[in-house]
């Protein structure tokens, strides 16, 4: 149970932290063993038409007992669940601590793993299934984890809802139910894309058989705004529930933010399954060069932290070792990267809270000539930063540097930031300390030519800092030193 212990939050962690399932994927198929010695499995109830609900708690866990403690889940078994008039729902509970014993969720306590908030048995009318695997199979990452699927196989985490939230929900599900011959649907992408301005993505959608016969062939158009930027005709062969993953087109975003609209032209027997909303985010970071560094400092918990760079054809290009890096280390990666090409690097957590700073003061950089152009540490479950390589970029850097100066230095509080720029840009100015820890961030816009800005770093503590200025893909970087 790592970390458990040094929390006093409202959600509990899994003795074995994995990244969620990213919700709208298509849940894999388990089969369990309740209590009383029933057999349940997944697919056989969704096949029926129920949509699932999945509590993943843990006998120990104290939000888990005061969420099994409203009753909701027990209320819509209760009322929509087998046997009643609705007969739509089904109801599990799965014991997703691998380390409990049977007594536990009798409410027969020990200490740690062993622990048990009470009887969470008595007046459960739904199944509970002592099976960890079951939790391990759904990616749980803490407990309680309360999904919903509905009977395509799509799993959304839903939380710790009311029970009339619960049972509202289920309607979106009844789109997706395989009651007609011929229904080709789009499902809604599990993430976006994310690439540089002026580089192709292929726009890619999830085509789904919800009909009862084999789905061979459909039409899908994608439009942004009212633009369409290509569509095509897919041929295959689905049996029910399949799914296949259809590139549409190819786009090059020429701005940041791209809607993009997946629509099914062709006919079939549900029109209200044929569109999917989908997204392209694009970056216009430059690395101004090609010999790109990644400096990773990690937290007391190295074993979370993993990294993959993609080069332009979403191929990796290089990827964190198997062996974890020793904690509160400092580690240095090189590249020769090619030429004006987009680069994504994804940085992960495995437990969801970057590498800063509750447990060590974990950063990550890329940088060229020293300077830093992309950096992180609070970044959550995930965080993917898109650039694009640019050695004429890297012979502009010194207009930047040339035209920049800082004073006083030493400063008591308040400093001066002079520069000149080629052009009207946005500037960022960033201030690191010793460790690369960030302790201020400013993005400004400016126009053309000569700009001084006073920054006020009178809450900063005495020290030796290193300011980073970022401007339309140039960088420049000075020491600070604060006294008070």
């Amino acid at each position: 149970m790592k970390k458990t212990l040094l929390l006093s939050t409202a959600v509990a962690l899994a003795a074995s932290v994995s990244a969620q399932m990213p919700d709208n994927s298509i849940c894999p198929d388990w089969t369990g063993t309740d209590l009383n010695g029933g057999t349940h499995n997944l697919y056989t109830y969704l096949d029926q038409g129920y949509t699932v609900f999945i509590d993943v708690s843990a006998a120990w866990c104290g939000p888990c007992w005061s969420y099994h403690n409203t009753h909701a889940l027990r209320d819509v078994y209760d009322n929509y669940g087998p046997g009643t008039a609705e007969d739509k729902v089904m109801v599990f509970f799965i014991e997703g601590e691998s380390q409990n014993t049977g007594a536990q969720l009798t409410g027969t306590s020990g200490s740690g793993a062993l622990f048990s908030q009470g009887n969470w048995v008595a007046g459960t009318t739904y199944p509970i299934i002592d099976d960890a695997s079951i939790g391990d199979l759904l990616q749980t990452g803490y407990f309680p984890t309360v999904y919903k699927v509905c009977p395509n196989r799509l799993i959304t985490e839903i939380g710790q809802a009311s029970a009339s939230a619960l049972w509202t929900s289920v309607d979106q599900c009844d789109k997706y139910i395989a009651d007609s011959p011929a229904d080709g649907s789009l499902l809604p992408n599990i993430s976006n894309s994310i690439t540089c301005i002026g580089s192709p993505v292929d726009l890619s959608i999830r085509l789904q058989n919800t009909g009862t016969s084999p789905l061979t062939s459909a039409t899908i158009e994608a439009k942004r705004g009212t633009t369409v930027l290509g569509t095509q005709d897919w041929t295959g062969n689905l049996d029910t529930y399949e799914v296949a993953t259809v590139n549409v087109t190819p786009f090059t975003p020429t701005s940041a933010a791209n809607n993009i609209v997946f629509t099914v032209l062709s006919t079939d027997d549900e029109a209200t399954n044929n569109t999917a909303n989908g997204s392209v985010t694009a970056a216009n970071t430059i690395m101004p060069g090609v010999e790109v560094t990644l400096e990773l400092q990690t937290d007391q918990y190295p074993g979370e932290t993993s990294w993959i760079m993609y080069d332009g054809d979403n191929n990796v290009l290089d990827e964190s070792p198997n062996t974890p890096y020793a904690a509160n280390s400092l580690n240095v990666v090189n590249w020769t990267l090619n030429d004006n090409e987009c680069y994504r690097f994804e940085i992960y957590d495995a437990y969801g809270d970057g590498i800063c700073c509750g447990f060590g003061n974990g950063f990550y950089k890329l940088k060229v000539n020293g300077n830093t152009v992309i950096t992180g540490t609070s970044f959550g479950d995930d965080d993917v930063k898109p650039f694009k390589t640019s050695i004429t970029a890297a012979v502009e850097e010194n207009v930047l540097e040339n035209g920049l100066s800082v004073f006083p230095n030493p400063t008591e509080g308040r400093l001066n930031v002079s520069l000149n720029l080629p052009s009207a840009t946005k500037v960022g100015m960033t201030l690191t300390n010793i460790l690369g820890a960030v302790v201020l961030q400013e993005v400004r816009a400016y126009s053309a030519g000569s700009q001084t800005v006073t920054l006020d770093l009178s809450s900063v503590a005495q020290g030796t800092y290193t300011l980073n200025i970022l401007a339309d893909g140039m960088t420049a970087a000075r020491k600070v030193t604060i006294t008070h």
